[in-house]
């Protein structure tokens, strides 16, 4: 056998029928091994990098790729696979019965050549043979490993009932609840999308990651040109599938995956946070799912790491393992224990949930902050108003009630019906609105629709205070009312809500609120009253 070295992606071309054979005739599902993945990776992201992909020749035949990358330190050499960050999975590309001894001969010569290297394996599925192979070479040359799993969720789409697999799964966070509530918004559908739609894919990612800590940096300039140029490959055994989740004719939720013959990975998914409430990502998962079975994949891959949203998903479970060791020089081995206990200490970490959330959530919105361009006494006050309230905070609000509207004069002011046309169609204030639609709200506006006054006909929900009292028949809740308008409103009220009961809330330092409405005749039916002590909060209630 012999060893090439390919150090350039143009010497890589050369080899592209020999690489497709391979992945053809093991019917690979693996996208980011596929020739189109790792060339277009080079070519655009890493063509400053240190690649070597070393190819085995055997008999006049190329029966191997090791898709290495190289760094030179001063323990000697670091290898690991291309692609680190970007590719979720990364393997040799070999038939499977020549691995074990193609993984025998090439790293035999490998060390040969560089004496003192640290090897990072990343993203070995332990579904596969490699990782297993690779332990036995590691054991018959006496070198010693650590190697670091983590979950890797899927759903197995070979028979799959799908009304059967979503019995157990509606309820969950609401679905079918969310379901009817987005699809009252208007017309709900799930679309394939062409790669010139990429830069609302982004726009959406952007969006959903502006105030988070995004580690993929799918949407940066450099990868968007990759994952761009991916989208573009005409369909083949390996492609990219744009799919997004549109209410009306705009888009809400996306995810972009790969296609690798039989198996399609979902590597981003997204939506836009105004519509948070409606749980978009989950609602286009579901469809998806439906959608691939009509398609004929066998397999959902829904990618390395332990979410809770992917757990409440997969049917079934694999493992990627990152496999670390090295030569027996005094200093490889000296940085591979380095690297072993700073993965030992990633794993443990991990392990915390609430660590992973204050890393993504709030570093992210720390990050966001910052890159505000603002002055620093704005930055102060915006401190100190979400500071203190953690710190102590004390609320109380009166809860009013009026039954007779005799006395009450009718302007006959009119108020128009906020539609859900016109809430989607809303600026920045869109996520309010539609939260209140989604709480059960009716929007009435007269001409400024920021302006507009809520009904509920089922529960009072003071959010501040996370409280929600449920009305009995007969009985409305009004919020968002002004002074000067709350007589028309009353009077709108009469008209189209005859004979019901009307509840309002005001804080109770807002004295003139508290002293109007005394006067248009509320009786006050309970006091509710909101403590926060160094984020531990009561709430208690006081009936009149």
């Amino acid at each position: 056998m012999k060893l090439i070295s390919i150090k350039s992606y143009t010497h890589l071309e050369v080899y592209e029928r020999d690489w497709k054979k391979i992945t053809e005739d093991n019917n690979n599902t693996n996208p980011f091994i596929e020739y189109e993945f790792v060339y277009n990776w080079w070519k655009i992201l890493g063509s400053q990098e240190n690649v070597e992909i070393l190819a085995v020749q055997d008999h006049n035949r190329i029966i191997a790729f090791f898709p290495f990358q190289f760094k030179k330190t001063w323990f000697g050499y670091m290898c690991h696979f291309l692609a680190l960050g970007v590719a979720n999975y990364m393997d040799i590309i070999v038939r499977k019965p020549d691995a074990s001894r193609v993984i025998m001969f090439a790293l035999d010569e490998l060390i040969k050549r560089k004496k003192s290297i640290v090897f990072y394996l990343h993203g070995l599925l332990e579904s596969t043979n490699t990782p297993y192979a690779l332990s036995q070479y590691i054991n018959a040359r006496n070198l010693k490993e650590r190697h670091f799993s983590i979950i890797t969720p899927f759903i197995n789409l070979e028979n799959l009932d799908f009304d059967e697999y979503m019995k157990s799964r509606k309820k969950l966070h609401g679905m079918d609840r969310r379901d009817k509530r987005l699809r009252a918004l208007g017309e709900v559908s799930l679309q394939l999308l062409e790669s010139d739609e990429m830069d609302e894919i982004v726009r959406l990612h952007k969006r959903r990651w502006e105030k988070k800590n995004d580690t993929s940096g799918f949407s940066t300039e450099s990868k968007q040109e990759f994952f761009r140029h991916l989208a573009e490959l005409p369909l083949g055994n390996f492609s990219v599938r744009l799919t997004s989740l549109q209410v009306q004719e705009e888009k809400i939720a996306f995810t972009y995956g790969f296609a690798c013959r039989t198996r399609y990975l979902g590597y981003v998914l997204g939506h836009d946070s105004d519509f948070d409430c409606y749980g978009p990502g989950r609602l286009l998962i579901k469809e998806k799912i439906s959608q691939l079975i009509s398609d004929g994949f066998r397999k959902l891959d829904m990618s390395i790491g332990f979410e809770p949203y992917k757990m409440e998903w997969n049917t079934d479970i694999d493992f990627t393992r990152k496999s670390i060791f090295s030569t027996n020089t005094i200093r490889a081995k000296s940085f591979r224990n380095i690297l072993w206990f700073k993965n030992i200490l990633i794993s443990k970490v991990k392990k915390y949930r609430a660590v992973v959330l204050f890393r993504r959530n709030t570093i992210g919105k720390v990050k966001y902050f910052l890159r505000q361009k603002v002055s620093f006494s704005y930055r102060v006050r915006t401190i100190s108003t979400k500071l203190f309230p953690y710190i102590y905070d004390n609320k109380s609000y009166l809860i009013g009630k009026l039954s007779k509207f005799e006395g009450l004069k009718d302007t006959h002011a009119n108020f128009s019906e906020l539609n859900p046309n016109l809430a989607l169609s809303t600026g920045h204030e869109r996520k309010d609105i539609l939260q209140k639609i989604y709480n059960g709200y009716t929007g009435f506006y007269s001409k400024d629709i920021l302006k507009a006054f809520w009904i509920n006909e089922n529960v009072i929900r003071l959010d501040e205070m996370e409280v929600v009292i449920n009305l009995k028949k007969r009985s409305i809740y009004i919020r968002d009312w002004q002074n000067e308008n709350l007589l028309q409103i009353l009077g709108f009220v009469n008209r189209h809500y005859k004979e019901k009961d009307v509840f309002v809330s005001v804080h109770t330092k807002d004295k003139e609120s508290v002293k109007l409405l005394t006067q248009l005749g509320f009786q006050w039916t309970e006091k509710v009253t909101f403590n926060k002590v160094l984020g531990n909060s009561k709430t208690s209630r006081e009936e009149f």
